[in-house]
């Protein structure tokens, strides 16, 4: 799994910043854009600055490698599943 995550994040550009095994989080930075993996349930936040809403996060849960892609490809890309905060 590990290794399909760091390729995905690659290929659209994204670097590894932080790694904590220990709880299962990879941190992977681009621009402004913070994407931070959970890879023992498959959780993904997006951390960015939004054009309307200012600093948000995005959660979304059970993500597949599919998902995950588009998520690299586009952080604000709409799954209808996920919670955002502010």
């Amino acid at each position: 799994m590990r290794k399909q995550i760091l390729k995905a994040a690659k290929i659209h550009g994204y670097a590894l910043e932080q790694e904590q095994p220990e709880i299962g989080l990879m941190i992977f930075t681009k621009g402004g854009v913070q994407i931070n993996v959970y890879t023992t349930r498959m959780t993904v936040g997006t951390c960015l600055e939004h054009p309307k809403k200012g600093k948000t996060q995005m959660f979304r849960k059970n993500v597949s490698l599919e998902l995950l892609d588009r998520i690299f490809k586009n952080p604000r890309v709409h799954t209808q599943a996920g919670y955002r905060r502010k």
